[in-house]
């Protein structure tokens, strides 16, 4: 039941749409209303003015002249009012027809409205989402950089903490070099210690020598007269006997092969041709080749994984043995003065020694980082020294198969020699180092134009050969440390990171392979191209070796051809 309040409500409501639209349709209908108005006034008018005229005529008939003219002024005036009418029907039709249009727009105007009211509120409440999300954005920015200006405090400290580390890594790093330095002085000093005794005690029995007196004949030797007991013993002479090496000749032979030494060449001899060529010397590429000191025995390293032991027939290549034991691809070959060893450097971050009096594995030497780029003996054969990726040089003790020492590396080595007390090292920053041994210390550096590939050094130790992937061979003089030779020739390029050039036994040549399968041969004295081979390799040259005995140089390659050349 409504109560009287809600009556009035609605009645009000009511009337408020009722002057709304009065508004409305009155603003449309205005100039229409007031058309109409002037006519109705018009015709109020006529009217009146017509009931005025019949009051004063008087009730007599009037005259028929006076009558037709009246009638005529009459009927002009009605034809103007009925004009008057058309046009003021024809002006409300025309208005009639705006209305309608207008209405029409006022429609669209109103539809048109109401989209837009839909979609203002749509928008509105994207932005109030937005402005949600911002919101949420910002919390989560305040947290992030509250969480980054931890880390920020977090990482200053453990930087500082580092910082710290560094220095006393640095200082302990220092010191322990300082005791190495001065152990390697002590143990220098105890090592030399009996040659300087030995020393002494020869220079005091060439003394008491020098003292007695000795016969010679112009003509003829004659014998020495012997000193009695008595004066001997009276003058202190010492009789000596010859000094012997306590090391054995190596005479051992293994698999039918003779291992004893052979005689140094004194003037090499230059290939010519190829005597024999080996189209699968290995199950993949070919990466290493030695020839043994007596010249009879050549080894390659491939990356099958195998050390393969070749013997020389009749000027053909017979395999007579497969060291195996490598779990990758060997990279470098060497064997000990004496022969009876053979020492393989390898993909597996290790380095092995091979006894070849039984062809079984003595040592593997584990401690790399990465791959073993090149393994070789020390000038005495006690100990062994690999390089390696891994950007260290280690020193091997191989009477017990560990390091005794590592020397750091300020980039990756590619290739090593050893003198004396002095490792000399070849590295992919195109420089050669040389490291002294004993104290673990660089003594010298030697700048090139390109990565280093390979190193070699003559049998007198005093000439260094390199080559580089600048495609140049360069000759260093180790006394002064200075380039007596850079050998050049057109066509020659180096196929890879570890092509391998050699010195020839009496070292007045230098041979290295191409990438096209070329080889070339330098003299080093003249400085100048001896000669150029081309044989059968259709792919780089990896590695060659010249024989000791001067006859035979082998070169390998990348398609697993071995090639054997002499000079007829």
């Amino acid at each position: 039941m409504e109560t009287p309040s809600s009556g009035r409500d609605w009645r009000k409501h009511i009337v408020r749409q009722l002057q709304h639209r009065d508004r409305r349709q009155k603003l449309h209908f205005e100039d229409l209303i007031h058309s109409y108005n002037q006519l109705l006034m018009k015709s109020n008018i006529v009217q009146l003015w017509r009931d005025q005229h019949l009051a004063a005529t008087p009730s007599l008939s009037p005259e028929p002249q006076n009558v037709v003219s009246l009638q005529s002024r009459h009927r002009k005036e009605l034809i103007e009012m009925y004009q008057a009418n058309g046009e003021l029907a024809q002006e409300v039709f025309s208005l009639s027809k705006q209305h309608q249009h207008r209405e029409v727009e006022l429609q669209v105007s109103h539809s048109r409205l109401v989209e837009l009211e839909v979609k203002l509120s749509e928008l509105e409440g994207e932005r109030e989402r937005l402005l949600q999300r911002f919101e949420e954005l910002e919390k989560a920015n305040a947290r992030v950089k509250e969480d980054y200006d931890n880390l920020q405090q977090l990482y200053r400290s453990q930087w500082e903490q580092l910082l710290k580390r560094e220095v006393e890594g640095t200082e302990l790093i220092q010191s322990m070099i300082d005791i190495k330095v001065q152990a390697a002085r002590d143990l220098n000093y105890r090592n030399e210690k009996p040659k300087r005794v030995q020393a002494k005690n020869l220079e005091k029995d060439l003394a008491v020598v020098s003292r007695v007196p000795i016969s010679m004949d112009t003509d003829v030797f004659q014998p020495v007269q012997k000193v009695p007991p008595e004066t001997a013993k009276h003058q202190e002479i010492k009789i000596f006997k010859p000094f012997r090496s306590s090391r054995k000749r190596a005479n051992t032979s293994f698999i039918g092969v003779d291992c004893s030494p052979t005689n140094f060449c004194s003037v090499a001899r230059i290939p010519a041709r190829v005597r024999f060529s080996l189209q699968e010397a290995h199950d993949g590429e070919v990466n290493a080749v030695k020839f043994s000191p007596n010249s009879k025995i050549l080894a390659t390293g491939g990356s099958d994984r195998k050390v393969k032991l070749w013997d020389i027939v009749g000027g053909m290549l017979q395999l007579v043995k497969i060291l195996e034991g490598s779990n990758d691809g060997v990279t470098s070959i060497e064997f000990d003065p004496s022969g009876l060893h053979l020492l393989a450097g390898s993909y597996d971050n290790t380095a092995r020694l091979w006894s070849l009096k039984d062809c079984e594995l003595k040592h593997t030497l584990s401690g790399h980082s990465a791959k073993v780029t090149a393994a070789k003996f020390k000038f005495y054969c006690r100990e062994a020294v690999t390089g390696s990726h891994d950007r260290t040089i280690k020193v091997w003790d191989l009477s017990k198969a560990a390091c005794v020492s590592s020397i750091p590396l300020p980039s990756r080595c590619s290739d090593i020699v050893c003198s004396d007390y002095l490792i000399i090292s070849g590295h992919f920053d195109e420089k050669v180092r040389l490291w002294d041994t004993r104290s673990g210390t660089k003594t010298d550096e030697i700048p090139l134009q390109g990565k280093v590939t390979s190193l070699d050094i003559n049998a007198e130790r005093t000439q260094l050969l390199s080559c580089s992937r600048d495609d140049l061979l360069k000759v260093v003089d180790l006394r002064m440390n200075e380039t007596r030779q850079e050998l050049r020739a057109e066509g020659f390029k180096c196929g890879a990171d570890w092509t391998k050039a050699i010195f020839s036994p009496d070292g007045s040549y230098a041979v290295v392979g191409s990438s096209d399968g070329v080889l070339y041969i330098w003299d080093t004295l003249a400085g100048k191209l001896e000669t150029s081979l081309v044989g059968q390799h259709k792919s780089s040259i990896n590695a060659v070796s010249w024989s000791l005995s001067g006859e035979y140089v082998v070169s390998v390659d990348r398609s697993r051809l071995a090639s054997l050349w002499t000079d007829c």
